[in-house]
């Protein structure tokens, strides 16, 4: 009898230790969810426009990246930056290219160059 109650005891000790490390489990991936969610919250400058027009960003440390759909960085290997410097009546960004040139993205991804500004 003495043998089958310490037969139980070690069992439900052993059960007690694995819902506890479960529950730990379950904080660590909540905490995950929460640092993927706080990754989509993009505090970098916005410097350009990749090909497809998607809204590319520099980093804290000089790379320059893109959000895919899911919210994820893409880094871009070779991006000529091309700096936001105003907005149109529209209210679309205008950039200025490496070489000085001045151009907005049109409706359908076209640039279209802005004289005098």
């Amino acid at each position: 009898m003495k043998k089958l109650l310490m037969v139980l005891m070690l069992v439900a000790a052993f059960l007690v230790v694995q819902s506890g490390a479960a529950s730990q489990d379950k904080g660590a991936k909540a905490k995950d969810a929460k640092t993927k969610t706080a990754q989509t919250k993009n505090t970098d400058p916005a410097v350009g426009k990749t090909d497809d027009g998607k809204t590319v960003y520099e980093g804290s440390r000089g790379g320059y990246y893109f959000l895919t759909d899911k919210g994820d960085k893409s880094y871009v290997k070779d991006f000529v930056g091309a700096k936001i410097v105003g907005k149109t009546k529209d209210g679309l960004n205008i950039y200025e290219g490496p070489k000085g040139g001045k151009f907005y993205y049109s409706a359908k991804g076209d640039k279209v160059y802005v004289k005098g500004k």
